[in-house]
């Protein structure tokens, strides 16, 4: 079954005088690990934000089938800064699971004790990718799309192995923007 999540036809996007995209054609299928790549500044992210209905285009046409998606952009900005780690854990606890099992959730994601208390804002970029990754799986919710824009930056090997680990156990369809070689190549873009 490959039916399209989301398709755009001659995708224009402008910003002033700048065009981040031009003429872009393109079908996202369910099930599909893709790639984007291009250079820093091409509109890589411009286009997933329209892809995802959050930006209209300058011109052309996107149709999408109706779909759940989660995006983890470079930003984190789903992660609420104000909170705690066990708060923001806590909030995704939507199957109502006993706090000990939350606190052993976020232990596995590499979250000790320690850091319960401390506040979402001073995480690391790893950290907060872990956290995500950890209220994801609390919540139990497994998207159809699943975004990952530019996900390796800033992390080190252990939250880079956790990342690896969920994204190649994940069978939804997979839209990447990367830079990493190492990580396309180890989650199965070809």
């Amino acid at each position: 079954m490959n039916e399209t999540l989301v398709a755009c036809t001659a995708l224009t996007k402008r910003y002033g005088n700048k065009t981040a995209l031009r003429g872009v054609d393109l079908e996202l299928g369910r099930g599909r690990i893709v790639g984007l790549l291009g250079p820093n500044g091409s509109g890589k992210t411009t286009l997933v934000r329209r892809l995802l209905g959050e930006l209209a285009p300058t011109a052309g046409r996107v149709t999408r089938s109706p779909f759940t998606s989660v995006y983890l952009d470079q930003e984190y900005r789903a992660l609420d800064t104000s909170v705690s780690v066990l708060e923001m854990a806590e909030r995704h606890n939507t199957h109502h699971l006993a706090d000990h099992e939350i606190k052993i959730r976020l232990d596995r994601a590499l979250f000790p004790h320690t850091t319960w208390d401390n506040p979402c804002r001073t995480l690391s970029g790893g950290e907060r990718m872990r956290l995500m990754l950890c209220c994801l799986m609390l919540s139990n919710h497994v998207p159809d799309l699943f975004v990952l824009d530019e996900p390796t930056n800033n992390l080190d090997l252990s939250s880079l192995a956790i990342l690896t680990r969920t994204v190649r156990n994940y069978r939804g369809t997979l839209l990447v923007v990367s830079h990493d070689d190492n990580f396309t190549r180890e989650i199965g873009i070809t």
